[in-house]
């Protein structure tokens, strides 16, 4: 399916999320990763809420 393709591509695009005001997964794995090796910060045991994105 020509359709498939072309979305699979749109998202592996960053320039893509961006243009459509998101943020890239890849971005924000990497905010994740940067904010939990900040000291006094521990694995999640779920899934990130909000919280994890906000300093406090």
């Amino acid at each position: 399916m020509q359709t498939q393709s072309t979305l699979k591509q749109l998202r592996a695009n960053p320039a893509e999320w961006r243009r459509r005001g998101l943020t890239p997964p890849d971005v924000i794995q990497s905010m994740i990763e940067a904010r939990l090796a900040e000291p006094g910060h521990s694995q999640p045991v779920g899934d990130p809420s909000y919280q994890d994105f906000f300093r406090s």
